[in-house]
């Protein structure tokens, strides 16, 4: 799961190297400093994102957090499920 995070956190800090909109650059710190201080602990482990931050995404951030989900699915259960075969 690390070297996905970790490929995710360089391909959102490379989109987004170039934004000048002093708004989005604040937001998108202050997102990242409160990921990386959950990711301390285990605490992240059972939490739920804010229903208010999902409804303030766009259709796009939608779609790439839909596909997050289903590669961590995947990956769980390939490392979980003898019987897993993956998509036919």
């Amino acid at each position: 799961m690390r070297l996905l995070g970790d490929e995710y956190v360089k391909s959102e800090f490379r989109a987004h190297r170039n934004v000048e909109n002093p708004v989005h650059i604040i937001g998108f710190l202050t997102e990242w400093q409160s990921y990386a201080q959950q990711l301390e602990g285990d605490a992240w482990r059972d939490a739920r994102m804010d229903k208010g931050k999902i409804d303030k995404m766009s259709d796009q951030q939608l779609g790439q957090l839909y596909e997050l989900m289903q590669t961590i699915r995947e990956k769980q259960l390939k490392e979980n499920d003898p019987e897993y075969q993956g998509e036919q």
